[in-house]
């Protein structure tokens, strides 16, 4: 498999996001597989930011290592990028503008381009500078300028022929600039495909599956979720910006509450603040889906950052105990399906889900050849039928499975209580609706073992709440969870091709797991714990339920996402100790 890597780097606000993402569609029309990762600062102008974009030829589970060809729009891109240079990268910017005397000419392929002259000549807007940049890129691919030329018709066509023209003649001046010439061996297959982000393909999933409410308060990295069902609402979906995150978890407990599939999400941050309703969730019973993307914390943190720091906290949040299933797809297009399969958990249990995201799978764009709407259908659960002549409606019954009927508004004869306290069958309090302490006690012993006795039913029934592994007959495993999986199945590649046999462990479902299935899976492997935090969270999770210490660990904290030749790297010195 043969790839490029592009970064382009420059300051906020001099339109690399654009610029990145016009790059990306020009590659997936031309048949290119796809994966973009951005670095940003929070803050609107300034500061220094970029957008890697690696194209290949076979599927990509990263965005890779190193650069190929920088794009430096400023001084600060040289400063700040060319530790991060291949041998051999092309490097393109414009001489009235940056200095390249400190990188070697004779390791970089330095080209000179006046950017700003050709995006002042072309269309009169010097922002257009990033533009002819992008067409001295496909030079150097070697990607044909009318599929460009294509993109920009379908993607400005509405603002009229002059927007249209001017980017057209800016970038076909960058592609016929001198000293751009094909520089890399690598060609699309030809099939155009669809790029994602992994906010993206989760919304898109859960609307697939029947999310009618989503209810959120910004904040990085799920505000993605937000804004897709915000541009969608248009298409059956209600949407709400709420004012802050607890009333965002309280609107989609109440619209749970009234028969609709709904979800709300966060980060780390404003999930602390919907702590006390996921417990308001879990005694109510109300099937609520909740999406926590995390970044870097603790307090505010890092908020363009990227982490898996939170999956401890949002395993045991909330006060007291209730069943709960916590899920970390591990790639772009496991989103869509999660955001389906995620909704249909918590019917089918009545209880919260939680999908863990993070900036790096939130964010992150991929591209996808498409999703199989059908493979998941809606399950609704157990649904009480319509009673209009019987007695009183036991929304909480104490049924061996642990699962009650529910009831939707307007059902008739199915009307019930939903009180936040203990309460018995019907949903009274068990205080008020008992006379003495023994049945206080009895009744509340008997209802909490029958919510937490899904726990059980969900072991029995799903067959899938333990971890998934390949090269089964590896010598040596890294273990994962979440989206570090796609960067560490691209470092076992790595690994393999270097004379060592590596497998892959990777956790989809965290909570709950299965013990004794999760115990025979790991044992007797040398296993590598490979996550984004300090205190290897998932080693400690695995310790828990089967008693087995993972000591061996790569674990990155820094904010920056991991890549498979830091995995690969830091995987072949343990690997030399294990032996």
């Amino acid at each position: 498999m043969s790839s490029v890597t592009i970064r382009i780097a420059a300051a906020n606000g001099d339109g690399v996001e654009s610029s990145g993402a016009l790059l990306i569609k020009v590659a997936t029309r031309n048949g290119f597989q796809v994966f973009g990762y951005r670095g940003y600062q929070s803050i609107i102008r300034g500061g220094h930011v970029w957008y890697q974009i690696r194209l290949s030829d076979g599927k990509l589970h990263s965005h890779g290592d190193g650069i190929d060809i920088l794009i430096a729009l400023n001084q600060d891109a040289i400063k700040n990028q060319k530790s991060h240079l291949n041998d051999n990268a092309v490097v393109i910017y414009d001489p009235s503008k940056t200095n390249v005397t400190e990188l070697d000419s004779n390791r970089y392929r330095l080209t000179p381009i006046p950017l700003l002259d050709i995006a002042v000549k072309q269309s009169g807007d010097p922002i257009m500078r990033n533009v002819a940049a992008i067409g001295a890129a496909l030079g150097f691919i070697g990607i044909d300028i009318k599929v460009f030329d294509d993109v920009i018709r379908k993607m400005f066509g509405r603002k009229g022929d002059k927007v249209v023209n001017d980017n057209i003649n800016v970038a076909t001046a960058g592609y016929n600039s001198p000293g751009v010439t094909k520089a890399f061996d690598i060609k699309g297959d030809g099939k155009q495909r669809y790029s994602m982000d992994g906010n993206s393909a989760f919304a898109f999933g859960a609307y697939t599956s029947g999310c009618k409410f989503y209810a959120a308060y910004p904040m990085t990295p799920a505000s993605g979720i937000l804004q897709w069902f915000a541009q969608h609402q248009d298409k059956g979906v209600l949407f709400k910006q709420t004012e802050d995150e607890i009333a965002a978890i309280n609107m989609a407990i109440g619209a749970a509450s009234a028969g609709v599939r709904a979800m709300c999400g966060t980060s780390g941050g404003g999930f602390s603040l919907m702590v006390e309703g996921l417990g308001l969730a879990g005694m109510l019973e109300v099937p609520l889906v909740v999406a926590e993307s995390q970044r870097t914390g603790p307090s505010t943190g890092l908020p363009t950052k990227t982490e898996q720091a939170d999956l401890l906290f949002v395993m045991h949040s909330s006060q007291g105990e209730f069943p709960r299933i916590v899920m970390a797809p591990r790639s772009v297009e496991e989103c869509f399906y999660v955001g389906k399969e995620a909704l249909n958990l918590a019917e089918r249990y009545q209880c919260p889900v939680v999908v863990m995201l993070d900036l790096f799978l939130s964010e992150h764009v991929e591209s996808v050849d498409g999703f199989d709407f059908d493979s998941i259908g809606i399950d609704r659960g157990k649904v009480a039928a319509p009673n209009p002549n019987g007695g009183r409606f036991k929304r909480y019954e104490l049924s061996a499975d642990g699962i009650s009927p529910r009831s939707f508004p307007g059902m008739p004869g199915l009307e019930f209580v939903s009180p936040s306290d203990e309460h018995n069958e019907y949903g009274d309090l068990v205080s008020d609706a008992l006379s003495g302490i023994d049945e206080h006690v009895e009744m509340r012993r008997k209802m909490h073992s029958k919510r937490m006795s899904k726990i059980d039913t969900m072991l029995m029934n799903e067959k899938c709440f333990f971890p998934e592994v390949s090269n089964e007959g590896a010598d040596h495993f890294l273990m994962t969870f979440g989206s570090t999986a796609q960067p560490a199945t691209e470092a076992i590649g790595m690994l393999n091709e270097a004379g060592l046999n590596v497998g892959l462990i990777t956790f989809k479902y965290l909570m709950p797991l299965d013990q004794e299935k999760t115990k025979q899976i790991l044992s007797g492997k040398k296993i590598i714990d490979v996550e984004c935090n300090y205190t290897a969270q998932l080693a400690y999770v695995v310790k828990a339920n089967t008693g087995m210490d993972i000591t061996d660990r790569i674990l990155k904290y820094d904010g920056e996402a991991i890549t498979p030749g830091e995995i690969a790297m830091q995987a072949a010195d343990i690997i030399k100790k294990q032996k």
